[in-house]
């Protein structure tokens, strides 16, 4: 019987914390000089801070404030020096650059990749890629100016673009934009190996990076935009047995 103590009496929220490594946090704020002016809330107590948030799903500043003051006993196990104040949060929330979060999360992406699969027991990992946006409506004031107009009124409103393996439940790319934004200006930042295969919406047409991913032996699956133009090359006829495929052509698009 395994009698090890790592993770005994702690609560869970301490046992995640326990996975992200201090040492690495402090290095990429280093990097990213994001605790140049900060004198009390670094980035490690700013990330705990968010991922607290996340965890006990907090809707606002005054909720984390006073969670985190119901267990302020227990702050310093998270790594927090002292008790941070509404006010303090969200300066940092303005000030401190949102990239050096994002370079956290792929040091711990690219550092637990192997454990996120869905089996482990499989013998190689997956080569099928997700890629899809989904919309987060905000409050017109806090994003003014971006969103869509359908109705003669401004919705705010970010769009997030994520880029998931099939056999893991994190995505392994995310990029942000506003609403309205054109989605094919993010497929062009997708590199995958050789011999993927990426399926994303009709929404993400740009031939170019099509073309690459042919050049590179990496297959996409898309739906057709009614204003698609294409060329048929050879059309490979159909077998009896195959009712559920409705044609096979080699085409040309443009």
């Amino acid at each position: 019987m395994n009698k090890s103590t790592f993770f005994s009496g702690q609560p869970i929220f301490s046992q995640l914390l326990k996975f992200v490594s201090k040492d690495a946090v402090i290095r990429i704020a280093k990097e990213y000089q994001a605790d140049r002016y900060s004198k009390r809330f670094s980035t490690y107590e700013h990330l705990v801070t968010l991922l607290y948030s996340i965890f006990n799903n907090c809707n606002s500043l005054r909720e984390v404030v006073t969670g985190m003051l119901a267990s302020e006993q227990r702050l310093s196990h998270m790594g927090i020096r002292y008790h941070p104040r509404r006010s303090t949060i969200s300066d940092a929330n303005n000030r401190r650059d949102a990239n050096v979060f994002g370079e956290i999360y792929y040091y711990l992406y690219n550092r637990y990749a192997s454990f996120l699969s869905d089996s482990r027991k499989k013998s190689r990992a997956s080569k099928l890629y997700i890629f899809d946006a989904t919309t987060i409506s905000l409050f017109q004031e806090v994003l003014r100016t971006s969103g869509k107009n359908p109705s003669g009124k401004r919705k705010g409103g970010i769009k997030v673009h994520t880029l998931i393996r099939s056999d893991q439940d994190v995505p392994c790319m995310i990029r942000y934009s506003a609403a309205a934004a054109n989605d094919s200006q993010f497929l062009k930042e997708v590199f995958l190996p050789k011999g993927s295969i990426i399926v994303f919406d009709r929404g993400y047409n740009d031939y170019t990076t099509l073309n690459r991913f042919a050049n590179d032996n990496v297959t996409w699956v898309t739906r057709r935009r009614k204003q698609l133009t294409y060329k048929t090359l050879q059309d490979y006829k159909k077998t009896d047995d195959d009712e559920t495929i409705i044609s096979d052509e080699q085409i040309q698009l443009g």
